[in-house]
């Protein structure tokens, strides 16, 4: 029986949305029971909306284009260490769940832990979690936490030693190459055909942590006959990832330009603002024109009445005045 950690990275909104609908089952989930659901626990945000608005409130505005936004992390045990299926463990690990929240919450900040799942309505009990990988110190890097082979086996250790061990989990066998997708389509060939043999939960587990039952290997066998089926369901599961990528593009592309238009509506909001102060300013100066032109039209009249004072000073009694200005006449 082992403890499972699985990690995945989530580069635009769209991907974050698609996933968070599957876990506040805000689109039909066929494995999971409806009348389970109730039992689901959450931490943070309750649906996709808030949880897309605390990422755009948690990220950087400043990010590269093909950034990592989210890591998504789904933790678990193998299937029989539950009670359901005839462990020690209740449906919430007897505090694994409790624990391995805890120490998201030690490696990525409180903080930057924007909502945890426990799902109790599907065969196996497991947490999801939405992180943002944001560093210390505040720069946007899955990098720095899931890294290369070296810092995921790392990053198994110290889950194992945290969460794990205590419960009498063991850890997968190191550098194992098996991935739970393999599983699943290995899985998919033989219920195709008809021909599913009947492997347990142990069989599947220890297949996706480097281990090969006596039942598995019998199983292969059939699977071989079926290679042709396995083959359209690979080229079928490409052509979906082609077309999610496509969308993930799109998203990108509409993300930036989005980006753009809220950088050009600010700038034009900065620009109206200067206007409007400039314009207040003009307003405000109205008044002193108005009083200045006043003041003027006031010395012009003051200087032309003291130009008439000095004429009418040098006027000669019965001597009209155009004739006085008039020039002399020389010669009569």
């Amino acid at each position: 029986m082992y403890s499972i950690i699985r990690t995945k990275k989530l580069k635009n909104f769209g991907a974050i949305a698609r996933s968070a609908r599957h876990t506040f089952r805000e689109t039909p989930t066929p494995n999971a029971a409806p009348n389970m659901g109730n039992l689901n626990r959450v931490v943070g945000a309750k649906n996709t909306s808030e949880l897309i608005a605390a990422f755009k409130k948690t990220l950087p505005e400043k990010r590269r284009v093909d950034a990592v936004l989210c890591i998504e992390y789904m933790i678990t045990a193998s299937p029989e260490s539950f009670k359901r299926h005839g462990g020690n463990l209740d449906d919430l690990g007897n505090g694994y769940f409790k624990d391995a929240l805890s120490w998201l919450k030690d490696r990525h900040g409180a903080a930057n832990v924007l909502c945890a799942a426990v799902h109790l309505d599907e065969s196996t009990p497991h947490l999801v979690a939405y992180v943002t990988p944001l560093t210390k110190a505040g720069n946007l890097s899955a990098r720095e936490f899931l890294g290369g082979p070296k810092m995921m086996r790392e990053l198994q250790d110290s889950f194992h030693s945290s969460c794990g061990a205590s419960r009498g989990l063991l850890r997968g066998v190191k550098g194992s190459k098996a991935k739970h997708e393999e599983v699943a389509a290995f899985y998919r060939a033989l219920t195709t055909a008809g021909e599913a043999p009947k492997l347990t939960a142990s069989d599947y587990v220890a297949k996706a942590l480097g281990h090969e039952t006596e039942a598995w290997k019998k199983a292969e066998s059939i699977s071989a006959a079926n290679a042709l089926g396995v083959g359209l369901e690979r080229r079928k599961r490409k052509a979906g990832k082609s077309r999610e990528k496509a969308l993930d593009r799109r998203e990108a592309e509409a993300a930036s330009a989005e980006r753009d238009l809220r950088n050009r509506t600010e700038q034009l909001n900065s620009r109206e603002i200067s206007l409007h102060k400039k314009q207040q300013e003009v307003s405000s100066l109205a008044p002193q024109l108005e009083e200045e032109r006043a003041r003027a039209n006031s010395m012009q009249r003051i200087i032309n009445r003291h130009i008439e004072l000095r004429e009418e000073k040098f006027l000669i009694p019965g001597v009209p005045r155009e004739d006085f200005f008039s020039p002399p006449v020389f010669g009569r």
